[in-house]
């Protein structure tokens, strides 16, 4: 398989006071803010406000997504150029889906998926290709992409 950069990601009610806490009480470095939803630490990990029409909020429901008790309050995030392939893999293993391929309103294509263990897994398309490929369908329009993408053109233009 052909998994890159994983990124450990917490689920939060509320992202920008989650992002005070880590950026200014425990002194982390933000590297990337995707509209206040999603916000990406320079110590390796992610802070990210599920919506309620985020396919994760659809298929686990709020309840187990915000309830301390609960297994499913985060997630290993993989990325990867070969989606597909990967894919392919999971479903020759039978691994246990939480959804199948499915593109997400930012964009990027993702599965999620289950361990042995019932930790959430998800594999996702690589920034760059996503980034490309949504810059292709707009007509390679830098703003067009970043506004749809919820992603800053600064952020663009480096990837």
């Amino acid at each position: 398989m052909d998994l890159k950069k994983c990124t450990p990601v917490l689920f939060v009610k509320n992202a920008k006071s989650s992002r005070y806490f880590y950026e200014k009480v425990l002194g982390l470095t933000v590297t990337a803010d995707f509209g206040e939803q999603n916000i990406i630490f320079k110590e390796g990990f992610a802070l990210w406000q599920i919506s309620e029409e985020n396919i994760i909020s659809k298929t686990l429901g709020d309840d187990n997504i915000y309830d301390v008790n609960t297994i499913s309050r985060f997630e290993l995030c993989f990325e990867t150029e070969c989606l597909e392939q990967i894919y392919h893999r999971l479903k020759q293993s039978e691994a246990e889906f939480l959804h199948e391929i499915n593109t997400e309103i930012w964009g990027q294509r993702t599965v999620r998926f289950y361990d042995y263990d019932r930790h959430l897994i998800e594999v996702g398309e690589a920034m760059h290709v996503f980034f490309h490929r949504i810059y292709e369908e707009e007509g390679q329009n830098l703003e067009a992409t970043a506004k749809r993408t919820y992603t800053p053109v600064e952020i663009l233009k480096k990837i």
